[in-house]
């Protein structure tokens, strides 16, 4: 149980909501001195199954550039906030999210969705733990928004410790099927259903890196935790990043766990 309790304090949900085209950034985990010597391992441009703490939330801000990948698009920034409720240990964990897709003065809060994300632990391990998670995506969706479908995935999320020269370092596998996840490779920016899979390493106490692909691009990003400020976190990443369906794009965001 002290393992479970270990890494339960420590994750966040990384989440790969699509509004515009534009994933909103995997919301960044929060080690805790107490409990972790190095971050949690958080997934960049993959959706997590492994679940936040019951009574938590999180806000946050994205800035991409260009605007959903697409070259001659300015760049544009997400606002996007979350809370979670329920234990995934002994039933499900709930995290209701917002996402506002567009910062700009002239059309701010025009367009937006909401998200509901599921988890539940399903094994325990001497050192890992294991969870499987849905979310449902682009719901009440309403200006720019409103023209995409609601949307979905299913995900299986398992971490562990591997022990190194440097001690024990934690690692997070991630897998699984969603809507219109994946480019097809013909340039034409249209998107499928399709498998992700993704991972991530907790480098130091306050800096974790990782990666994902879908079926036709790969996705690298890095989180840094800052010390002086409980909660708060970086991520800077690439999306596409060997442009591959010509849909590359650079991410910075900051979030605030709470």
């Amino acid at each position: 149980m002290k393992n479970i309790v270990a890494l339960l304090s420590t994750a966040v949900m990384a989440t790969a909501a699509y509004a515009d085209g534009l994933p909103a950034a995997d919301i960044a985990p929060q080690p805790t001195a107490a409990t972790a010597t190095k971050a949690f391992p958080g997934v960049f441009g993959a959706a997590s199954a492994v679940a936040a703490p019951p009574n938590s939330g999180y806000v946050g801000l994205t800035y991409a550039d260009p605007r959903g990948g697409i070259s001659g698009n300015g760049a544009d920034g997400d606002l996007f906030a979350g809370y979670t409720v329920g234990n995934p240990v002994d039933n499900v964990s709930l995290t209701f999210g917002l996402s506002l897709t567009s910062v700009s003065t002239d059309d701010f809060a025009d367009s937006g969705a909401l998200s509901l994300s599921a988890s539940r632990l399903i094994n325990v391990g001497p050192t890992s733990v294991t969870f499987i998670g849905a979310t449902l995506s682009n719901l009440a969706a309403w200006g720019d928004a409103s023209v995409k479908d609601e949307g979905g995935s299913i995900q299986i999320s398992h971490v562990r410790d591997f022990q190194t020269a440097g001690g024990a370092t934690p690692v997070q596998f991630t897998g699984g099927y969603a809507t219109e996840n994946t480019y097809k490779d013909d340039g034409s920016g249209d998107l499928d259903d399709g498998l992700f899979f993704g991972m991530g390493v907790g480098l130091s106490q306050n800096f974790s890196a990782g990666f994902s692909f879908t079926e036709t691009q790969l996705n690298v990003g890095a989180t840094a935790t800052i010390p002086t400020v409980d909660g708060l976190s970086v991520t800077a990443g690439v999306y596409d990043a060997t442009d591959n369906v010509d849909r590359q794009q650079y991410s910075l965001s900051i979030v605030y766990s709470f």
